[in-house]
């Protein structure tokens, strides 16, 4: 359709509440999945990192996060840390078929951690791409293990709680790249070849932007009970104190008075 009728059309997701687009780059700190849970590239990742896991509830080091404009997260009463579900087209997602009843259901819905962050436009969100997802084993092992990590007998570790990037998005391959046969036009170079290529990610994990739906999961707080800590010091994006928005203004002084302006 022309730009004339698409404009008059109602995207039936954002009816239903799927009012944030999401974004999945790839991240300075892995490259796809690898190094993606070695403790200190988790702990660099986010903003939630803690060598210490002083909240049990962490995953491993870490917890995977949710890029988010304050304001939008204030308007759906979040607060900077707390853990919200995140959900897409529900035709496939988090997979075929799925119901809230199935008990893997919990396991594959996406669980993380909201982090303020006023560079994104209001409709905008961002969850870096190339984790380990939560699997049955990883959550069994948070349910189980004393630590609460997320640590199977196989030495697997996963970046969520619940879910993954994986549970929201979806690759487009057009069907030659999923075959061993079909010919089609090289991508990486002027030829033709039959079936895959190297550097053509998998059916479900590549990088893909869709609506979401965000809903508030629990609190951040340790334990889960009220607000995580780093989001109340003044420091954080939509929260700060008169102290802070004096030095983003530069009118922090010498001594840390406010009488001096730095223009």
């Amino acid at each position: 359709m022309p730009w004339a009728q698409v404009k008059g059309t109602k995207n039936f997701l954002w009816e239903k509440g799927f009012h944030f687009y999401c974004l999945t780059p790839k991240s300075r700190h892995s490259v796809h999945f690898s190094w993606a849970n070695v403790d200190w590239h988790l702990i660099w990742n986010s903003n939630f990192g803690d060598p210490y896991r002083i909240d049990k509830r962490l995953p491993n080091v870490s917890e995977h996060q949710l890029h988010m404009n304050p304001q939008a997260a204030n308007d759906l009463g979040l607060k900077d840390g707390d853990c919200v579900y995140v959900d897409a087209n529900p035709a496939d997602r988090p997979y075929l078929g799925a119901t809230p009843s199935d008990p893997f259901y919990k396991v594959s819905r996406c669980m993380l951690r909201v982090t303020f962050n006023a560079a994104y436009p209001y409709h905008i969100v961002m969850i870096k791409h190339g984790s380990f997802i939560a699997t049955e084993k990883m959550v069994k092992a948070q349910q189980t293990r004393p630590d609460g990590l997320s640590l199977t007998d196989e030495g697997y570790i996963s970046n969520f709680r619940f879910g993954s990037q994986q549970s929201i998005n979806r690759n487009w391959h057009m069907p030659m790249h999923q075959t061993d046969t079909l010919f089609h036009k090289q991508k990486t170079s002027m030829s033709f070849i039959f079936g895959g290529e190297a550097d053509n990610h998998a059916v479900n994990t590549v990088p893909k932007e869709c609506l979401i739906r965000i809903v508030k999961a629990e609190d951040g707080g340790l334990g889960g009970a009220g607000a995580w800590k780093g989001g109340t010091d003044g420091m954080s994006p939509g929260g700060e104190s008169d102290l802070m928005r004096k030095y983003i203004a530069g009118k922090i002084g010498e001594g840390g008075g406010a009488t001096q302006s730095f223009e």
